[in-house]
């Protein structure tokens, strides 16, 4: 995977579902080098974790939070089926941070969806 990100830097889609050894540090490397990622599905991953996507925020001194333009800038689709250690909670503030430009399917292949905020 490490070679893959620095010599595909404008990869769009990429499956490596059930594929053995694939990390949060892998990934990380594909999101930082592959700017162009628009869709990505890793299902069947055991040893990923909600804090590879944690980085796709970015905390203002202003206390306002904002998506990453190097992290993974271009995302739309996620899915993580079958992939235990990933925390729905998590994922639903990250797909509201980017206001329905992500779409993240759980572990049991249900979108997780951006909804409007009330007034």
């Amino acid at each position: 995977m490490d070679s893959l990100s620095v010599r595909l830097p404008h990869l769009e889609e990429l499956d490596s579902s059930w594929v053995f050894g694939m990390t949060d540090a892998k990934l990380a490397l594909l999101f930082s080098h592959c700017h162009e990622l628009k869709k990505l599905t890793i299902d069947g991953h055991k040893q990923i974790t909600t804090s590879l996507f944690r980085k796709m925020i970015v905390y203002l001194p202003n206390g306002r939070r904002i998506r990453s333009a190097q992290y993974a800038p271009r995302l739309q689709y996620v899915s993580l089926q079958y992939c235990n250690d990933i925390e729905d909670d998590e994922l639903w503030e990250i797909v509201q941070l980017c206001l329905g430009s992500l779409t993240v399917k759980n572990y049991y292949g249900d979108d997780i969806e951006y909804s409007l905020p009330d007034d």
